[in-house]
């Protein structure tokens, strides 16, 4: 799987990303001969509980592909190298040798979604479920251009205060609601625009496919093997239909959508954590007297409303002293729905703010999964919210003409898809206002000519709808969807049956037949 630096092979790789670049003005073609033959100078890392092995590197790109002398930025790379100690894929440790051949194949690369997610941070997270793969790959993270360490969008401190903490739960059902919302996300992308500078308009998904391959060269692969979760689905068939014939085993896991623009997605993504929420109601419920929110879906259903009510009328506290607003609750019961792991303690933490006034439970899983410390502050190389939107805006060609008067248009039918989540999630409609429109390359991708991708669909997924695993495989034009039965936010990490399978596809190249599924794993009870 791997290639030396050779001209010949570098002359094809230029001619491959050739079709990928647009072109210039002028029709000259720009020469990145100096990206593509860069060596990573690997050494060590400064990264929060990076796993045994990990070694970083800086990969310099292009800010823009089409003029790359008008500057560059560098991506910051990490990897931990494909096992060399004799122990087997089952982590035994015997020092034995193994039933399955240990020879690297090459590299692994890992997106973990957002955007904004950082590939170096999760890179220990992944290794803890991918003891399969340790031995057979080296498993490389990355942040991708404008995330983390990689030249990171910034949008000054008022914007991301906006971005953090806008005035409302969510949009004002009035005009002057609405107006102040529109003007929020009219500084809000002008801050982004002032602090980040020239690179904003270069963040989008296209370039950071091409990153990809620049990298997928620097680590000496001839073809790229990709793991992506979440955004990184999109980020998985964007490279695949601009590099096809460098595209090697791809498996995608709660696959995003390449077509929806940010008011069908908002929209979508309601409707799936309602879904979601009411799945918990009803698993907690059929614990009968074990469940603390009550023994029947509609006790438990009361129980949480008469929660937020009571939040609606006065916020309790938590142990800092920090209000806990119903928008709080909110923002821990999405983030507990990514992990049927977490649903226990979801039960425990809604029954001790109803029965108790302690919001303690939740919000510690809220603070966790925003990476907070305990006063609520991010890492301060932390800006995923920003690039978030920075990267959606970017891929999203639609603008609404009158951003308040789509939102009129849409709050009744968002909160009727969803009382909880659907005021807030609705103003995600029109987050892009004041941004240029984005590029309409990603929703024209279809039938790449890439080899055949596995993609997971996770029924109960509270983000990513499951539909949108067969949309995105039907418009790869190869493609086999394993489906998950459970729940939570991608299927990989919730289920050995598809890690198996998963598996088994990376390492022997065998995908499953069409149809395959795997039953849900309940964790059990904490």
């Amino acid at each position: 799987m791997r290639g030396g630096t050779t001209a010949g092979a570098v002359g094809a790789a230029m001619a491959l990303l050739a079709l990928a670049v647009p072109a210039r003005a002028d029709g000259a073609q720009p020469d990145l001969t100096r990206f593509y033959t860069q060596r990573l100078a690997w050494g060590g890392c400064t990264v929060r509980n990076a796993p045994k092995g990990m070694e970083c590197a800086e990969l310099t790109v292009p800010i823009d592909y089409a003029r790359p002398e008008n500057g560059t930025i560098a991506l910051a790379v990490a990897r931990v190298r494909a096992a060399e100690s004799g122990e087997g894929p089952t982590g035994t440790g015997t020092g034995a040798a193994p039933a399955r051949a240990t020879a690297p194949r090459g590299s692994l690369v890992l997106d973990f979604g957002g955007p904004g997610e950082s590939g170096l941070n999760g890179l220990g997270d992944f290794m803890a479920v991918a003891a399969r793969l340790a031995p057979a790959y080296d498993l490389v993270g990355f942040d991708p251009r404008g995330v983390g360490r990689s030249a990171p969008v910034r949008c000054g401190a008022k914007a991301e205060q906006l971005i953090e903490s806008p005035s409302d739960s969510g949009p004002a059902d009035d005009a002057e609601g609405r107006a102040q919302l529109v003007e929020e996300l009219r500084a809000v992308a002008e801050g982004c625009r002032g602090t980040t500078g020239k690179l904003l308009p270069y963040v989008g998904t296209i370039n950071a496919s091409r990153d990809l391959d620049v990298l997928r060269r620097a680590l000496g692969d001839r073809k790229l093997n990709y793991f992506g979760i979440s955004y990184g689905t999109r980020l998985g068939a964007v490279y695949a239909a601009q590099f096809p014939k460098r595209t090697g085993r791809m498996v995608l896991d709660a696959v995003d959508s390449l077509t929806a623009d940010a008011a069908q997605s908002a929209f979508a993504q309601t409707t799936a954590l309602q879904k979601g929420l009411d799945t918990f109601l009803s698993d907690c419920a059929a614990r009968g007297a074990r469940c603390p929110l009550g023994a029947s879906t509609a006790k438990a259903a009361g129980t949480l409303k008469a929660t937020v009510a009571r939040l609606d009328r006065r916020s309790a506290r938590t142990a800092s002293g920090a209000d806990f607003t119903s928008a709080d609750l909110r923002t821990a019961i999405t983030d507990a729905l990514y992990s049927e792991q977490l649903w226990p303690d979801l039960a425990r933490g809604i029954a001790a703010l109803h029965d108790k006034g302690d919001p303690a439970v939740l919000d510690e899983i809220t603070r966790r999964f925003a990476g907070q410390d305990a006063r609520g502050d991010r890492a301060g190389d932390d800006n995923s919210r920003e690039a978030l939107l920075a990267v959606n805006c970017a891929d999203d060609p639609v603008r609404a003409k009158d951003p308040a008067a789509e939102l009129a248009a849409l709050e009744k039918k968002f909160a009727q898809a969803s009382p909880l989540f659907g005021p807030a999630q609705v103003g995600a409609a029109i987050s892009c206002t004041g941004w240029p429109a984005g590029t309409d390359y990603i929703r024209s991708i279809g039938r790449t000519g890439a080899p055949a991708a596995l993609l997971i669909g996770t029924r109960g997924d509270p983000a990513t709808p499951y539909r949108w695993a067969a949309e995105t495989a039907r418009r790869l034009g190869k493609g086999v969807v394993l489906t998950y039965e459970g729940g939570g936010h991608g299927g990989y990490a919730a289920s050995q049956c598809v890690r198996d399978v998963a598996d088994a596809f990376l390492l022997d190249g065998v995908l499953p037949a069409a149809g395959t599924s795997c039953a849900r794993e309940t964790p059990p009870e904490q």
